[in-house]
């Protein structure tokens, strides 16, 4: 841009006195236009640059700077999109069809212009100024995982199907999900999520699989098609328990699992009780020792106890015994499951351990068993005589009661009423 301003210059000139004896003043005017020159760009760094590269400009810190500790106290990004509306502006137009009707009546609306909305920028400068809530998306009961702010527990896709097989009738679970980074000298933090799962038919036959992406949908779903190619069958007692109780262990996570009868239900950590879902074991009590937040090892501890269970059959072959069941609901009689496959029953009896099948397979570990806890009340010297009087009497009336049946003591005969 260029602005012409013209001065009037006025120059004196006095002749010597001396020239033809007089001294006399010429005057004369002369307009000098003068050009002052301003810089000006036609094009900007704001024209070339997006939305993201521009905030980053204002609110990123260098990669020094993060290994220093700098941005804790970054600038947070205006979305400058809240609150504007297509084909509303400061010049106030009506766009037909757009803003506004394209018919009135009978009368077509043109492109006209009504002046600028006060309170419509008002509005704007308001919701920019306001601060970002997010709200929480409500899902059904059963679309729920272990807590609400976690995916960790929540039902997903079943794997993509393998040629002519579509994986019918097979569930996946997440197990975990959480974002992971890794940084090195020459490249800055990359971050990607991690995701484990576990795909299941509730028949048996489960497993799970670890993977990485860029996006957590991305981990979830190679996942989820990793453990759907790594399938095993783990053997239920009737389809609903296990074997045998089983001691497994990974790295500092222990796990004690114990077999239980129909209609106990699931009682272990949730994600165990997640697993036992998946792959149709519905009564189990156990008990996680050491690091029980670690998924991973958790995990894998317990599908290698799965794994390693020995059947019945199995296990009269190891022994050469019978291997006997007791029911309460059969009358504690015995029932015999399992015989040595070729009719050899050893003469000797092992080892007593050897004999109990409920510690079998702990390979001489214990699970830990808190004392019962006293209450408040047993230092209290009325408690004291109550327990004294209570340890005296406490076999009494069943011991009367037996001496009744055996008729060394005669019954106590009802009290006969009054009427009668």
């Amino acid at each position: 841009m260029s602005v012409a301003r013209y001065t009037v210059s006025f120059a004196l000139r006095q002749i010597n006195g001396h020239s033809k004896g007089a001294s006399h003043l010429l005057t004369s005017c002369r307009v000098l236009p003068t050009v002052s020159i301003y810089p000006a760009r036609n094009n900007s760094f704001f024209r070339h640059e997006d939305n993201d590269r521009l905030w980053a400009s204002v609110t990123g810190v260098s990669n020094t700077g993060k290994k220093k500790g700098r941005g804790k106290k970054q600038r947070s990004i205006i979305n400058l999109h809240r609150g504007q509306i297509i084909g509303e502006g400061r010049a106030g137009m009506v766009w037909p069809g757009l803003t506004s009707e394209t018919k009135r009546g009978d009368e077509i609306v043109k492109r006209s212009q009504h002046g600028p909305k006060q309170e419509y920028f008002d509005n704007i400068i308001k919701q920019r100024g306001a601060k970002q809530t997010f709200r929480s998306v409500k899902l059904m009961p059963l679309q729920r995982g272990w807590t609400g702010t976690t995916r960790a527990g929540t039902r997903s896709y079943p794997p993509d199907p393998v040629g002519d097989y579509d994986f019918e009738g097979f569930e996946t679970r997440i197990l975990q999900l959480k974002k992971v980074t890794n940084t090195s000298g020459t490249v800055k933090a990359v971050f990607r999520f991690s995701a484990m799962v576990v795909v299941g038919n509730k028949n048996g036959i489960g497993g799970y699989a670890v993977a990485k992406a860029k996006k957590w949908d991305a981990a979830v779903r190679k996942a989820t098609n990793q453990a759907a190619q790594r399938l095993q069958y783990l053997h239920r007692y009737e389809g609903h328990t296990l074997n045998h109780n089983f001691f497994s262990q990974q790295t500092a996570t222990k796990v004690y699992a114990f077999r239980k009868e129909e209609g106990y239900g699931l009682v272990c950590h949730r994600c165990l009780k997640t697993i036992c879902d998946t792959i149709g074991v519905h009564n189990m009590y156990a008990k996680v020792e050491g690091s029980t937040k670690n998924i991973q090892n958790l995990t894998k501890a317990f599908f290698n106890g799965l794994r390693e269970q020995e059947t019945h059959q199995e296990l009269a072959d190891r022994l050469k015994l019978h291997v006997v069941e007791i029911r309460k609901e059969h009358d504690y009689l015995p029932v015999v499951v399992a015989s040595p496959s070729d009719g050899e029953v050893t003469k000797e009896p092992p080892p007593k351990e050897e004999l109990n099948f409920e510690t079998l397979y702990f390979d001489g570990k214990m699970s830990l068993q808190k004392g019962k806890k006293r209450p408040f009340y047993a230092e209290n010297e009325g408690h004291k005589r109550a327990e004294r009087h209570r340890r005296m009497l406490r076999i009494q009336r069943k011991a009367r009661h037996e001496r009744m049946i055996y008729e060394l003591e005669p019954p106590i005969m009802p009290k006969e009423s009054e009427d009668s």
